[in-house]
């Protein structure tokens, strides 16, 4: 054996020895996964800020000049989280008060709704149709029951695995600060120290996943927000209780594909049947044109075609994902599938005999990012026409 080839050997042995790692300490890798979410959001604002100065600048202080930029962001940040938190606690905190108090109430108007629906459903249904309804029903409520037992164990076992979670919380603002200033000068230093005859693949794998990620992850955030903005605004002027706490659970769930929106509808149908239910079909009918909206107006233009997986896929890699990682899983597991998608055809294309060049330029991920590119550099039809 070469030793390039034992070189090689090393590197995909260290590779194979750092992924075993993460996983086997994946519970206190999750703060570092939510601050790479977050950095990769507001990567494109700190390049941004950083393009006005940097041409004026010498190449040793475009560094000072990204960290200034992140400085920046951090302040303005923690300037709107006060300003939230100075007109939403109080608010939420009144709320949570308010439904404390009332929660005994809610519970017996809760049960005797319940009763008068069971009532109903006894006197307008078939004894056998009704035995029919209850065996399906029996079926899915315990096949959802296991999958969520599973998902919530796997998710606090994962929180609770190892005491590094907290710590890796406290320090997530300072790793995120280095991760986005140094962004510029940390992946061609490590593509240097890669073995030269997988370089070039290595750069092309990185940039396919970078496009797709970053695409991906700005988009779910920016839905979420929308997403769970529309619900607390719709809930609070429908006078529902606990509108901010059900606006932030809808955010968060937007965050899981396809099944997400149902799933943050679930906490507000099941406080207004408990607490107010003639506001029953108007906050159903609210959820229902919140997805609907985001569904056929924000996810074409937001996300587009970004991971082009089939629905069906997508609930089984969801159920898998549930199944082993928790919570974390739903939301990994698309976009980690996707880029493993397109990992794999680029690879294939490779070995098939074409260049890197050749590989690159035929993956989707590439073809949509220079599509957008296009897009950008194209003048408007008034110039173009002139």
């Amino acid at each position: 054996m070469t030793k390039d080839r034992w070189r090689l050997s090393l590197w995909l042995a260290a590779c194979a020895f750092f992924l075993f790692l993460g996983w086997r300490a994946r519970g206190a890798l999750i703060p570092f996964g939510v601050g790479a979410v977050i950095a990769y959001s507001l990567e494109p604002v700190v390049g941004l800020l950083a393009r006005f100065v940097e041409p004026r600048v010498s190449q040793q202080r475009r560094i000072l000049v990204r960290g200034l930029s992140v400085g920046l962001i951090y302040l303005v940040g923690l300037a709107g989280l006060a300003a939230a938190g100075f007109y939403l606690i109080p608010v939420a905190a009144h709320q949570v008060n308010h439904f404390v108090d009332r929660l005994p109430s809610f519970v017996r108007e809760a049960r005797e709704q319940a009763d008068e629906w069971v009532r109903l459903y006894h006197e307008n249904v078939s004894p056998e149709l009704q035995e029919q309804l209850n065996g399906l029903a029996d079926d899915a409520a315990s096949a959802a029951a296991n999958a969520g037992e599973a998902a919530a164990r796997r998710t606090v076992t994962i929180l609770t695995s190892t005491a590094g979670t907290l710590f890796g919380f406290a320090v997530m603002p300072f790793w995120m600060f280095y991760v986005m200033r140094d962004r510029p000068t940390v992946i061609p230093a490590l593509l240097a120290a890669v073995p030269p005859e997988v370089r070039e693949d290595a750069r092309n794998i990185l940039r396919i996943a970078d496009h797709l990620l970053g695409r991906y992850i700005r988009g779910q955030l920016f839905l979420g927000l929308i997403v769970g903005a529309a619900v607390g605004v719709a809930m609070t002027a429908l006078g529902v209780e606990l509108s901010i706490g059900l606006g932030v659970w809808a955010g968060v769930t937007e965050l899981i594909p396809i099944i997400g929106p149902w799933l943050g509808a679930v906490p507000g149908l099941i406080i207004v049947a408990a607490t107010a239910p003639d506001l029953l079909i108007p906050v159903a009918l609210v959820y229902l044109i919140v997805q609907q909206l985001e569904n056929n107006l924000l996810v074409p233009h937001v996300q587009g075609d970004a991971v082009n997986l089939h629905p069906a896929v997508v609930i089984v890699l969801l159920v898998l994902g549930g199944a082993v990682a928790g919570f974390t899983g739903l939301v990994i597991v698309i976009p980690l599938a996707a880029i493993l998608r397109e990992i794999f055809w680029y690879l294939d294309r490779r070995l098939l005999g074409q260049t890197p060049e050749e590989a690159l330029a035929a993956s989707r991920t590439e073809q949509m990012h220079r599509a957008q590119e296009t897009a950008k550099a194209k003048p408007p039809q008034r110039e173009a026409a002139e």
